[in-house]
């Protein structure tokens, strides 16, 4: 009777120390994952920051120098994050059908190409991490023998014109922080025909610091 009653007593005994050695884990990793976000969006948060001061800066450089140009309409700029996307609008860079800068659309560039080189000799570190050139052109046929053959190469052929500009001269912009892309008339911004023709900068500024800032040797 005893031995039964032992063998009893025994069985239904709880054991606590597995159910609590899950728990204390599942709280652990639970603070280890709490610790690693909000770790990552700090240090993400920061660089946003750095990137918007930078775009600000050059924002207010450019607006100073193209005054006159964002007045009549020939060049627009809109902002978003760490983005700023430039416009050249119709007939500005380029004559109708040809991807050869006019001696007007090389000025501008000149300039677009200083305002890069007085923001970024500021001491804030890389001021931009890459910058991608389109061509946009209208929907109306371009067809003919020689190159330029279509509108698709015409759209490639004007943001590759500009792109060398600005990695040419006696002061050139990094061509490895560059990129071209030619869209033809597939990315239309309005129902005007000479609205869509254009072509588009959009620069990611950089949420780097100076190596100074970071502690760099």
């Amino acid at each position: 009777m005893k031995s039964a009653l032992a063998t009893n007593l025994v069985n239904t005994r709880v054991h606590y120390w597995p159910g609590l050695v899950d728990m204390l884990t599942s709280m652990l990793m639970f603070f280890l994952l709490i610790h690693f976000v909000e770790s990552n969006f700090s240090s993400a948060s920061a660089q946003l920051a750095i990137a918007r001061q930078k775009q600000a800066l050059f924002v207010s450089v450019l607006h100073q120098e193209f005054a006159a140009e964002i007045a009549a309409g020939q060049v627009a700029d809109s902002a978003d994050l760490n983005l700023l996307q430039i416009r050249f609008g119709d007939r500005v860079l380029f004559e109708p059908g040809s991807y050869e800068l006019h001696p007007h659309g090389a000025a501008l560039l000149r300039r677009l190409r200083d305002v890069f080189h007085r923001v970024d000799g500021q001491g804030r570190g890389l001021l931009y991490e890459q910058i991608q050139i389109e061509g946009h052109t209208d929907d109306l046929p371009f067809r003919r023998s020689v190159y330029p053959r279509d509108n698709w190469e015409l759209s490639i052929a004007r943001a590759t014109a500009v792109m060398r500009f600005l990695t040419g001269g006696a002061r050139p912009l990094e061509e490895r922080r560059m990129s071209v892309n030619g869209y033809a008339q597939n990315r239309p911004v309005s129902r005007r025909r000479s609205r869509n023709r254009r072509i588009e900068l959009r620069i990611y500024f950089s949420g780097r610091l100076p190596d100074a800032a970071r502690g760099a040797p």
